[in-house]
């Protein structure tokens, strides 16, 4: 089902490009790669560690064609941070740049996994992951929902700037990115806004996803800048916008369209989006839940339902239980809304 679609979507673009500085390969290039790599697939999940998020993304693509479950990982979060993931998620086998590799001996499935698409791994305030299964059909709701909102074209150009072990990253600007038709770049050189100023200029790139940190500095940037960037859309996620960070993005980037957005990996992971004609009136506002979510706010608690909401944890029913109830996601995020029924987190 989703690799279907996700295909299907792609080749309305066959020859739109996706490139990391190093290679570049057209649509119908990346799936003939990933429908090659998924053929080789027989385990029932595999970590994902490539040495660059152009093979993680193709590497993903294998397996929704083979429809075995992708675990991301990201050599960025160093050796401890994926050994905890790899025992946490009983990895057996990895998918790297060189290949398939076996790492341990197989060993019982504790789950079924027929329709889980992911295993989004997401640290709690002691650091050991929590292992979020995001199923096909969470996924496909979560795309359609930002579609509906999200107003970018083939004639975009985005800069993916984060790694794809983040579902934000993954969910909110690769897939909807290949879906809706986008040329894509990745940057991998880090959180180096001077960096991703100087080459979101050369490449003409019209759509940047990042943190209200990030722009915050880009907007300093550019407002110094001679050749400044004029982005046609920006999306703002990962933390909460302050005031004087929307101000001074604001200024910096006088005709960019802003999103202003909420998610969490548990919700695959879109929850809340801020239209860009409201960013100017209320920019600390996450906005309106997504078309398919209900959401409510219980003891200051956000509690979200719908068919984007996780499975529950990998193997971890008494976090399943906790975080799931009655349908309700608890997202342990603490929220308000106004009078408009507008989410400040």
């Amino acid at each position: 089902m989703l690799y279907e679609y996700i295909k299907r979507r792609m080749l309305e673009h066959p020859n739109q490009i996706v490139s990391d500085g190093i290679k570049t390969l057209t649509y119908s290039e990346i799936l003939e790669h990933a429908e090659a790599l998924g053929s080789q697939l027989t385990e029932e999940k595999y970590g994902l560690l490539c040495d660059s998020d152009f093979d993680t993304a193709i590497s993903l693509l294998a397996c929704f064609y083979a429809r075995k479950t992708a675990v991301p990982l990201s050599k960025k979060y160093g050796d401890k941070h994926i050994s905890r993931i790899i025992e946490k998620v009983q990895i057996a086998h990895l998918i790297t740049s060189s290949g398939v590799v076996r790492i341990s001996d197989n060993m019982p499935e504790p789950e079924d996994l027929t329709d889980v698409a992911l295993i989004m791994c997401t640290s709690d305030t002691t650091g050991m992951p929590k292992a979020a299964m995001i199923t096909e059909k969470n996924l496909v709701t979560n795309l359609n929902d930002i579609e509906k909102y999200f107003q970018i074209n083939n004639t975009d150009h985005i800069l993916i700037a984060r790694p794809l072990y983040h579902c934000a990253v993954l969910t909110g600007e690769l897939l909807i990115s290949l879906i809706k038709g986008l040329q894509i770049s990745f940057f991998s050189e880090g959180f180096i806004p001077q960096r991703i100023l100087s080459v979101a200029k050369e490449k003409k790139i019209t759509v940047l996803c990042g943190t209200p940190t990030l722009f915050y500095h880009l907007a300093a940037l550019n407002s110094k800048s001679k050749n400044s960037l004029d982005l046609r859309v920006i999306v703002i996620s990962g933390e909460c916008m302050t005031q004087k960070a929307a101000e001074s993005i604001r200024r910096a980037f006088s005709n960019s369209k802003i999103y202003n957005v909420y998610g969490l990996t548990e919700a695959s992971p879109r929850a809340c989006y801020l239209p860009p004609e409201e960013f100017d009136l209320t920019p600390l506002s996450v906005g309106v839940p997504l078309a398919s979510l209900e959401a409510r706010i219980t003891d200051n608690e956000l509690l979200l339902k719908g068919d984007s909401i996780m499975k529950g944890y990998y193997n971890d029913p008494d976090e399943t239980s906790k975080a799931i109830q009655n349908g309700w996601l608890y997202t342990g995020d603490i929220a308000e809304h106004d009078e408009s029924g507008r989410v400040y987190i």
